[in-house]
């Protein structure tokens, strides 16, 4: 009994986890080149820097709208990976 639970564990676990890293997205955006997103990924990268303390290194609330006010989009299969945890 013990081990049929453990392993209804280890597989909602392991589909949790891959969920989540299929959720995550990328960013994409019409008409952009790879130059267009580094300089606007950085840019709003330092923008979620200011003011946070240091344990977290970016807001990625502040980041994410700072990207999609670029006109970016964050969806599933997107062009560029931006800035995470």
């Amino acid at each position: 009994m013990i081990a049929l639970l453990r392993g209804y564990l280890a597989l909602f676990l392991l589909t949790a986890l891959a969920a989540g890293g299929c959720a995550a997205g990328r960013w994409t955006k019409p008409g952009a080149t790879v130059e267009d997103f580094n300089r606007d990924s950085h840019a709003c990268g330092l923008e979620a820097q200011r003011g946070v303390f240091a344990r977290i290194p970016v807001n990625k609330r502040l980041y994410q709208t700072c990207m999609r006010a670029r006109g970016y989009e964050l969806v599933p299969g997107g062009q560029w990976v931006g800035l995470r945890d």
